[in-house]
């Protein structure tokens, strides 16, 4: 219903009500003015009573729409779950019938089926989270922020921008259920001698048609409908399968995979993870965790104890999306924190005013004082790398070392 039609039914409500209590008592000399008021009234708190009666009829039954799409959603990723399970099952199966090679290889295929599983249950259980507050009635309104790091090549497919907030929620869906997240991967290489040591990896998601949704339009969506820890989740797992694969290639490369704060102090998740690397701790040199500064500024309690989980497992993390340079060198070290990002901005533009309580030059002297690595991102120009390079800087990342490319994990 819309306002305007809610502002007519008032104004006519309120019309009879000011009628019978000031014209009844003139036309009717039975109707005295105390009842013309009485009768005024109850003509108003009727109206008031019908139209919001109204109101809430429309609200439940598109509450009961919602609710109903809803079931939907979750009844279909449950089937793919049971499906899932089946196919685990086959294996477990074929692995009892294989020698101990072939025995081992499918347990590694078993154990990333799980962690695939806990992933689906847990974007089963948000949708259901999601219904309980649409039968509630308090559906949230989503705002599209911009966020992520979108950087965006010549010959990648067209970037799509979805103005509608929920048509962005339809497709992350659908893009999360029907495994069309996909991941980009840009080079971080040593200085002086540009030679690749690290690949940071990035997610996209894809439509139907092909087309890749850009950061801005699926990131603040997902934020605001906690779905950044499945997306998070899924990139760690495709991580895991391109470790496999560059092995079997007789290739070792370890890979930057990003963690945001929902995922480091989701301690169901973080379980899973660590019984998963238990069985398979080959992985641990080969994934270094990006870790936001404000995310670890306030991280709670729990998320800094799943940190040390991960790293008493071998795990080590990388400072990203620093802002400030006001860190606690010793803090970072005892942490297992190895390296940490700076915009190249920071060193070489005097204009930008960085909160610093040293010289902004002299960050590389602590860093390495305490055995931390600086990786100096967005280096765009080659005259920008000589003033770098006079900072003896470890690592550089940037359109100048190599733009992020869709990596294939089959």
């Amino acid at each position: 219903m819309s306002i305007l039609i809610q502002i007519i039914i008032a104004a006519a409500y309120s019309v009879l009500a000011l009628a019978a209590a000031f014209v009844l008592p003139e036309r009717v000399p039975q109707v005295t003015p105390l009842y013309g008021a009485v009768a005024g009234a109850v003509v108003m708190i009727g109206g008031l009573v019908l139209q919001f009666g109204l109101a809430l009829r429309r609200q439940s039954r598109r509450a009961a729409f919602q609710l109903e799409d809803i079931r939907k959603q979750t009844r279909l990723l449950a089937e793919d779950l049971l499906e899932t399970q089946t196919q685990s099952l086959h294996w477990r199966q074929a692995a009892e019938q294989m020698g101990k090679a072939g025995e081992q290889r499918v347990s590694q295929v078993i154990s990333e089926v799980k962690v695939l599983q806990g992933l689906i249950e847990t974007f089963a259980e948000q949708q259901t989270r999601y219904a309980a507050a649409a039968a509630g009635g308090s559906v949230a309104q989503l705002v599209a922020l911009e966020g992520g790091k979108s950087e965006k090549r010549p010959d990648m497919p067209p970037v799509q921008e979805i103005a509608r907030e929920d048509e962005t929620l339809v497709v992350l869906r659908e893009a999360l259920r029907s495994d069309r997240v996909d991941v980009y991967l840009q080079p971080i290489v040593s200085l002086p001698q540009r030679k690749t040591r690290y690949y940071e990896c990035y997610t996209r998601i894809r439509t139907e048609d092909g087309s890749v949704i850009g950061p801005g339009s699926y990131i603040g969506v997902a934020e605001r409908e906690g779905m950044v820890g499945a997306i998070d989740n899924l990139l760690l797992f495709r991580c895991v399968q391109l470790i496999r694969r560059t092995r079997n290639r007789d290739y070792d490369v370890s890979f930057f995979c990003n963690i945001s704060g929902e995922s480091l102090g989701d301690t169901r998740f973080i379980s899973d993870f660590v019984d998963f690397v238990a069985d398979n701790p080959e992985l641990a040199p080969n994934i270094l965790f990006e870790i936001g500064q404000s995310d670890l500024d306030n991280a709670p309690p729990e998320s800094i104890d799943n940190l040390a989980r991960l790293a008493q497992l071998g795990f080590r993390f990388s400072l990203d999306q620093v802002t400030h340079l006001n860190l606690n060198f010793s803090g970072l070290a005892a942490r297992s924190f190895r390296f940490v990002k700076v915009d190249a901005r920071y060193l070489l533009d005097s204009d930008i005013e960085v909160q610093s309580d040293i010289v902004v030059t002299d960050i590389k002297k602590q860093l390495d004082r305490y055995g931390l690595n600086m990786i100096v991102e967005k280096i765009e120009q080659e005259s920008d790398l000589v003033e770098l390079l006079d900072l003896e800087v470890d690592y550089g990342q940037g359109y100048l070392f190599g733009e992020p490319r869709l990596s294939r994990v089959d």
